[in-house]
């Protein structure tokens, strides 16, 4: 099965990885078939190598700023790195020991981009 796995460039992917990935293109030929405005993502990266997470990382980001075809909103919500570096704002989840309840801390990111 490596051998036959070798010619779409996933030779050395486990099961985690080539499952993750057919999930994220079949979501993203769905969106291509019938757009939706916005997406919420979670932890979609956890199964990923880095150089996938940089994959979809772009192509979330291309995406977001497609005019030509409709772009989407989209909350991707990860640990990983590649995904903050592409991102137009981080928002944080802390709590608050003085209220008792959650407070969020948001960083507009664009402003930093030069």
């Amino acid at each position: 099965m490596k051998q036959a796995m070798h010619w779409i460039g996933f030779a050395d992917c486990d099961l985690f990885v080539l499952q993750t990935v057919a999930a994220l293109a079949l979501l993203f030929a769905i969106h291509t078939y019938q757009p939706s405005p916005f997406f919420v993502l979670d932890e979609i990266d956890a199964a990923l190598d880095a150089n996938n997470v940089a994959r979809v990382a772009n192509y979330i980001r291309e995406k977001t700023r497609d005019t030509a075809q409709g772009a989407f909103q989209s909350i991707v919500i990860s640990l990983k790195d590649n995904f903050f570096e592409k991102a137009d704002a981080l928002v944080g989840v802390c709590r608050d020991s003085d209220l008792g309840c959650s407070a969020t801390l948001t960083f507009d990111l664009n402003r930093f981009v030069g």
